[in-house]
């Protein structure tokens, strides 16, 4: 599938890396027809997108009667000892699930993420198991799960049509949540935590967001944005920079909510037919040694969402 000549003319795609082009995809939400992509079932490692299948669990066991958005999350000695970037709150620590989804989708925090997994599933290697089977129930083929924070893990990868499929599940089951993937900044104890994504901040129509990074798989992201009637969902995968991921994105969405991209094929029809390795960007990015995904910030207090009252700890 070629991508349209709009993106190729802007020059914003990664042509240079070693075993070429990086992926993306765009997909119109209310058809899942294609309407552009790139290497779209080539594996990939998700870093924090991981997190919106974590997301997506939780909020499915509140759908199911077994937690509520007020259910407390407590921080155990195993979650507070993840890699940044993280919340960075001593053991013990306890959330209430709503908020505990806000600071893991805004601040991206691993410490968080392993407390979600392990109040919703006993034990982080339980949850994944749980993430596993939903990804087969979703027809994500090309995805395999590791861990429930997206820290690297050289067998954990997916790929853009399957960020695009979980993405779609998202908005299909929780579009009342819709805000947790959306939101610009919390603050922690007076401390305001950005979500690194620039589009939350100024782009027209954006719904739901998550980006990730480590060193073996570049600046990844997933958005979906309505317009005028129009819902698609963008992802992007390996860009050399956070700014460079922006600028693909943004040109993504636009050529996507303009309305005049046809089809190039239907979302359920193009998938990879069985698990490979993640391309590996760690060499050229960081050399072979993978460095934490951010940094700790320290707190043990309130959290509340940018612009709103303030929500208890």
């Amino acid at each position: 599938m070629k991508l349209p000549s709009l993106l190729l003319a802007a020059g914003l795609i990664l042509a240079a890396a070693p075993t070429g082009a990086s992926p993306l995809l765009l997909v119109d939400a209310s058809t899942g027809d294609i309407l552009a992509a790139q290497e779209a079932t080539r594996s990939w490692h998700p870093a924090s997108l991981t997190k919106l299948m974590t997301a997506h669990l939780a909020l499915t066991a509140v759908q199911s009667g077994r937690l509520t958005m007020d259910s407390s999350i407590v921080l155990s000695a195993r979650a507070a000892a993840q890699a940044p970037s993280k919340l960075g709150v001593p053991p013990g620590t306890s959330l209430r699930l709503e908020d505990a989804l806000l600071v893991m989708m805004v601040k991206s925090a691993n410490d968080v993420a392993v407390a979600i997994a392990e109040a919703i599933s006993g034990t982080e290697g339980s949850f994944v198991t749980a993430m596993n089977a939903e990804a087969r129930r979703l027809g994500m083929s090309g995805t395999y799960f590791v861990n429930a924070s997206g820290l690297h893990h050289d067998r954990q990868v997916t790929n853009a049509r399957d960020v695009a499929v979980l993405m779609l599940a998202i908005l299909s089951y929780h579009g009342d949540h819709a805000e947790l993937f959306r939101t610009s900044a919390v603050t922690v104890d007076g401390r305001t935590l950005k979500n690194t994504n620039k589009l939350v901040e100024d782009y027209s129509g954006l719904e739901a967001t998550k980006t990730g990074y480590v060193c073996a798989s570049g600046f990844n992201a997933a958005v979906s944005a309505v317009r005028g009637g129009r819902r698609v969902v963008g992802v992007v995968l390996g860009s050399p920079s956070a700014a460079a991921r922006t600028r693909i994105m943004r040109e993504l969405l636009d050529t996507g909510l303009s309305g005049t991209t046809g089809s190039l094929g239907h979302l359920s029809t193009v998938k990879a037919e069985a698990l490979a390795p993640g391309t590996d960007l760690r060499r050229r990015k960081c050399g072979r040694e993978e460095p934490v995904m951010g940094t700790t910030v320290a707190t043990g207090g309130d959290v509340k969402r940018a612009g709103s009252s303030q929500v208890r700890r």
